[in-house]
């Protein structure tokens, strides 16, 4: 007879469905940086990501030890206060034209070569940032906007430098910033340039405050905020009136514009001040958001083109679920809960390949503010003098 199609194995076959890999617990802090940098060496080339993870690195943008540019200082002092994986775009620095070189640091397309230049060039990193600048040239418009573009796009914060120069200019540039739907929610605003001290000045220098602002928050998780992390500075450019008691200094009016500045302390020496970005939202929270959007944007490129079964979309709800369940029991979030939305799964998006997960989950805010209520107690001295009299 004819060999039977329709046979198969008289036996048995074993098939392990494996469900959905965990996400994983969040990964640590990414520096991105754009910077200048005239004696690097030239095995660096421009507009290339380059990874710093040492002294040694650093080295890479700076040959001569003459500390130019704006590279060597914000990795090398970033590198001084955390151990942190930096990435560092170089651009071209123009002598005597700081317009053209602020150009060369918002980059974009090349439009004969398609390369990727300046802030646009971050984009090409290994290792996507998760905090992004541009020392020195962040004081600008133009840059913030450019830096916030790429920051929407890759889920990252805007460390930025303010005016460094006064309280209204400093207000102007922070009131510049803002609109909804625009971004700017991930811009951390910082206030004023700060006093290091130069092996090559032999003596003290002024750097953008970013450059020394990033070290501060590179140090904490995304999901907290960077107040009241110190910094090793010895001055600032002008000095920023703090007190913890007083809801009238310069500092607290910066932060009622969401600008966070280095003020003097009762810790001793200078700190960080400030939980907000520009637009008034909690920096912690933006990053929090980052976290949990980064780890869903890598585990659902997995799951793009399976069928939406019943069984296929339970296993991504416990995935999500067990996910969330991980961040409450790290303490990143007090709770959180993944299910499928009541209205917009329907007939109609089902049958255009669309379906619609919640992610409901709580957030810790950041301890801003303090409240003691003195009560003096009759009914204490009472009892107190019942006991003796």
């Amino acid at each position: 007879m004819p060999k039977i199609n329709q046979f198969e194995h008289n036996g048995i076959s074993i098939v392990v469905n494996e469900p959905p890999p965990p996400m994983g617990l969040p990964s640590k802090q990414v520096v991105g940086w754009v910077v200048t940098a005239p004696d690097k060496h030239a095995d660096v080339p421009f507009n290339t990501p380059i990874r710093i993870a040492s002294h040694k690195d650093a080295r890479l943008l700076d040959t001569t030890g003459d500390e130019r540019g704006t590279g060597f200082h914000a990795v090398s002092e970033t590198l001084k206060r955390t151990q942190v994986v930096q990435y560092v775009v170089v651009v071209p620095e123009v002598e005597e034209d700081a317009t053209a070189t602020m150009n060369n640091i918002i980059g974009g397309i090349h439009p004969d070569t398609g390369q990727a230049t300046g802030i646009a060039a971050l984009a090409l990193c290994p290792e996507t940032p998760t905090l992004i600048a541009a020392p020195g040239y962040s004081q600008n418009k133009p840059v913030i906007d450019a830096l916030v573009s790429l920051a929407v796009q890759s889920w990252a914060i805007v460390v930025a430098d303010c005016t460094s120069t006064t309280r209204p200019e400093a207000l102007t540039l922070s009131e510049s910033l803002g609109g909804e739907g625009n971004g700017y929610e991930r811009v951390y605003l910082v206030e004023p340039s700060a006093k290091i001290y130069s092996k090559k000045a032999k003596g003290y220098i002024y750097v953008p405050a970013s450059t020394m602002a990033m070290g501060a928050i590179a140090a904490v998780n995304q999901w907290e905020s960077p107040d009241n992390q110190g910094v090793r500075i010895s001055d600032v450019m002008r000095p920023i009136s703090y007190n913890i008691l007083d809801k009238t200094s310069e500092g607290d009016l910066l932060n009622a514009y969401g600008i966070s500045y280095f003020a003097r302390t009762s810790l001793g020496g200078f700190s960080v001040k400030g939980n907000r970005a520009v637009t008034g939202k909690f920096i912690s929270h933006v990053g929090l958001e980052n976290v949990i959007a980064r780890k869903i944007i890598a585990a659902s490129e997995r799951a793009m083109g399976k069928n939406l079964t019943r069984e296929f979309m339970e296993a991504e709800l416990e995935k999500l679920n067990d996910f969330l369940s991980n961040l409450a029991a790290s303490n990143i979030i007090p709770g959180g809960n993944a299910y499928l939305h009541p209205e917009l799964n329907n007939v109609e998006n089902y049958r255009n390949g669309s379906w619609f997960i919640v992610l409901e989950y709580g957030r810790f805010s950041p301890n801003e503010h303090m409240t003691f209520h003195f009560n003096p107690s009759k009914k204490i001295l009472e009892e107190f003098l019942g006991d003796i009299v």
